[in-house]
């Protein structure tokens, strides 16, 4: 047998333990860790694509800050999940959900005070959602790293919860 034949053998059978492997592990995950990952992941795109309007359209120093921290935070928090979701062999989801698209396609159509306001409610509701969300996963997760994910989560969405109040009532 050749080099090169023995070489190509050898690198079908890491490629193919590799996805075996992946797919192995993405089937030790329960049904709420694949959500819980799948959720923040589109989460965070949302609230990146928010922060980014919020940036370019508000004028209120507390909502722009709110933005600018939930933009830098859930970039962060994006890499981390998609790194995550790569490793378990999961699908990243490339977009926001349909309703959070939704919402966002609203926001954008609004500006001054209104948005400010609309921006800010949502932001509000939004983190509370996601503290229920990490809370449950932390709760009732089967898997240790996405619920040590998620438990590390929970202090900065409080944060910003926290940073989305002060902006409701600064608008």
């Amino acid at each position: 047998m050749d080099i090169h034949r023995v070489i190509a053998i050898a690198l079908g059978v890491l490629v193919t333990t590799g996805v075996a492997t992946a797919s192995a592990q993405a089937a030790s995950l329960s049904g709420l860790d694949k959500t819980y990952l799948s959720g923040s992941i589109q989460g965070d795109r949302f609230e990146i694509a928010g922060g980014k309007l919020a940036l370019s359209k508000s004028q209120n120093a507390k909502v722009r800050a709110l933005a600018a921290r939930l933009v830098k935070d859930h970039t962060k928090s994006l890499a981390e999940s998609s790194r995550m979701a790569h490793h378990f062999g999961l699908d990243v989801p490339k977009a926001p959900t349909p309703s959070q698209r939704w919402e966002l396609q609203i926001l954008g159509t609004l500006s001054g005070p209104a948005f400010d306001q609309w921006y800010s409610r949502l932001e509000v509701a939004d983190h509370h959602q996601d503290i229920t969300e990490a809370a449950d996963e932390v709760t009732d997760g089967t898997d240790q790293q996405v619920r040590g994910a998620a438990h590390d989560e929970i202090p900065i969405l409080r944060t910003h919860l926290r940073l989305s109040q002060d902006a409701l009532k600064a608008s």
